[in-house]
């Protein structure tokens, strides 16, 4: 069986928002040591990463349906996904550590602390000096939440698929719930896996029973899908302001912004297939494969590229020139690294064999899924 094209579309629009979010923070930083006045961010009203923990979901369930209940399914489960988040996250976090350890002042990061450093290797989450909770390699939150969730469906596995299903919602949904009802207290590590954003995880599970049992958008459902999406992305990006206004891991914020991510998650799961011989279809599904690659290492490229360009062309070129070719960098970067290290890694555990497409392995996700 074939991938799911809309899958690996949804994968490249979902990391292409990423970078061109960081773009937006290279640009404010530009700006400011230039002495200009521009905006902090580039934001478009679609939150990449809620639309990954979607997709996660999704393609858990979507990969594991056969598999509930059955013998060593969590530790195949988790294996799976070892091997395929653990060794290209070491490695950028390991050049992330050279890098801040040559230039401390690019992150408020603990970089001599041998407990950050290890829990920073070790999906824990900690608090960095800035006060946020971020291991070293930045985007590596998110993959923190992801390997919760790792953690809660490999335990789902263990049992029939409906009752699995039932026990791995409940148990985000009331996760969640005990950290917005504020029970948690000041536990840094379950404050931040109760975070509501990991409610987008069980909308991919719910979409993806959807999918598994032959469900389907009609014509009317397209159509609805498609407004819902452009409408929502511009409501969203109109009210910003007001959302920005809470903290960032308040409800409120976490529902209204994934609210488009939603909306363009569903279209694409459950509505007809983009044709995979087109050209830009093409150029979509090769960035779908390489957006885990693009999502990890884009800023550590884009935050040294600022700096030269600061260097370079800071006070000679138009900021918006910076805008266009910074997502550039970043994509290449991704590319390369996706050939040159993530691809062979990927192959040499799989042994070189290709699997269908309801085989963990094809689809072995992450915060940014394959």
């Amino acid at each position: 069986m074939s991938k799911l094209v809309n899958i690996q579309i949804l994968r490249a629009l979902a990391a292409f928002t990423v970078v061109l979010y960081h773009v937006g923070v290279e640009k404010a930083h530009i700006c400011t040591d230039a002495g200009r006045v521009c905006g902090d961010d580039m934001w478009f009203g679609l939150d990449g990463v809620k639309l990954f923990f979607m997709i996660s979901g999704f393609i858990m369930v979507v990969t594991s349906w056969n598999n509930f209940g059955k013998p060593a399914a969590a530790w195949d489960f988790m294996r799976r996904r070892l091997q395929r988040i653990v060794p290209l996250y070491w490695i950028i976090t390991t050049l992330a550590v050279v890098g801040i350890a040559f230039a401390p002042s690019m992150l408020s990061v603990p970089v001599l602390d041998p407990l950050y450093i290890a829990a920073s290797y070790l999906f824990y989450p900690v608090t960095r000096l800035n006060g946020l909770v971020r291991p070293i390699a930045n985007l590596g939150w998110t993959l923190e939440l992801e390997m919760m969730f790792y953690v809660v469906f490999s335990g789902a596995l263990f049992f029939n698929r409906k009752l699995g299903m039932a026990l791995a919602i409940s148990f985000l949904v009331l996760f969640s719930g005990a950290r917005v009802a504020g029970l948690y207290g000041a536990s840094v590590p379950l404050n931040f896996w109760g975070d509501p954003i990991i409610l987008d995880f069980v909308m991919g599970m719910l979409v993806g029973a959807l999918y598994m049992n032959g469900t389907a958008l009609p014509k009317s459902g397209i159509w609805a899908s498609t407004i819902a999406f452009a409408a929502l992305t511009a409501g969203v990006f109109y009210i910003s302001p007001w959302i920005d206004s809470y903290p960032e891991t308040h409800l409120v914020p976490r529902l209204v912004v994934a609210l488009p991510a939603a909306a363009i998650f569903i279209l694409g799961a459950l509505g007809p297939q983009l044709d995979a011989s087109k050209l830009l279809t093409r150029g979509g599904l090769l960035l779908g494969d390489a957006s885990y690659s693009l999502y990890l290492v884009h800023p550590l490229v884009l935050r040294p590229f600022a700096k030269v360009w600061t260097q370079v062309f800071g006070s000679h070129l138009p900021i918006w020139v910076f805008t266009a070719v910074a997502p550039f960098a970043a994509i290449v970067s991704g590319l390369l690294l996706y050939w040159l290290v993530e691809k062979p890694l990927t192959n040499l555990f799989a042994k070189k064999k290709l699997t269908p497409l309801v085989s963990p392995a094809t689809f072995a996700t992450t915060a940014t899924p394959r």
